[in-house]
């Protein structure tokens, strides 16, 4: 359990990198029409898949920047928010996917989620680690 510890950043990083290599993926190959009319509570079943994947990033862009220059930390979160940005704008030349600004909205809300739970849980370790 140490060593995982030890190795969170690189863990996080690789984790990162996967989330992108998955999300890009899925977001190139087409889908059946029926996967668009799921609603949840009157929001896309899909809106709340890119909030939650986006903020599962960016928590995980947060502990691969954990101890480094705040600017570091900063851009590895830039690049996530690009990423959602970029990957949506991609569809938008594809024929049998459809862009959708709203996707780009959910994908933000979600990064800034992570960021807040990211920062919360790095200062409750800090905690932790200080009173131990």
């Amino acid at each position: 359990m140490t060593r995982l510890r030890e190795n969170s950043n690189a863990w996080c990083g690789r984790g990162l990198l996967v989330c992108c290599v998955l999300i890009a993926i899925v977001a190139v190959i087409p889908y059946g029409r029926d996967a668009r009319t799921v609603v949840v509570f009157s929001m896309g079943l899909d809106k709340i898949v890119h909030f939650l994947g986006f903020a599962f990033m960016a928590v995980l862009a947060i502990g691969a920047g954990k101890g480094l220059p705040l600017w570091k930390r900063a851009s590895l979160v830039l690049l996530v928010l690009v990423f959602g940005a970029a990957v949506e704008w991609f569809q938008y030349y594809l024929p049998y996917r459809t862009f959708n600004p709203l996707d780009i909205v959910a994908n933000t809300f979600g990064v800034l989620s992570g960021v807040a739970a990211g920062i919360m849980a790095l200062q409750t370790g800090r905690r932790r680690a200080q009173s131990a």
